[in-house]
């Protein structure tokens, strides 16, 4: 199966969008982001979109070349990992992030403002290194035509 790069650059414009906005909130100190449920409700939603776009351009490469099936969508960054694509150290930041991603939808009445600030500050660089991994398949498939 060929990589479908145009839904790949989909996904990849999206994940674009979110890691700008999320850069935009960076900005802001811990007492002006706690002061502001507004912004803390934003920040959420785009650190779970952003994620969700991670999980679905890893999925699709996993799906296009035929690695084995997740058994769950942490085990996706896993994969790309022992197929050689992500290193190991990154594919566990990966899963952190897709736990992040899994407290914002199921445990949304939960969310400890220090850690999103925390996070704010710290890992949007994991997203903005999975655009770049991105970047780089998309450019390889187009190389292999």
């Amino acid at each position: 199966m060929k990589l479908n790069v145009k839904s790949m650059t989909l996904r990849l414009a999206e994940l674009d969008k979110y890691i700008a906005r999320l850069k935009k909130a960076q900005g802001l100190s811990l007492e002006e982001y706690e002061a502001d449920d507004f912004v803390q409700g934003a920040v959420e939603r785009f650190f779970q979109a952003a994620i969700e776009c991670c999980l679905d351009i890893a999925h699709h490469i996993i799906s296009t070349y035929g690695f084995r099936r997740p058994s769950e969508r942490r085990d996706i960054f896993i994969i790309l990992a022992e197929a050689g694509y992500l290193e190991e150290s990154y594919a566990r930041d990966m899963v952190e992030m897709v736990q992040l991603r899994n407290r914002l939808v199921h445990l949304y009445w939960d969310i400890d403002t220090q850690k999103m600030h925390y996070y704010l500050q710290n890992d949007v660089t994991l997203l903005e290194r999975f655009r770049a991994f991105t970047l780089a398949v998309i450019e390889d498939a187009h190389g292999q035509h």
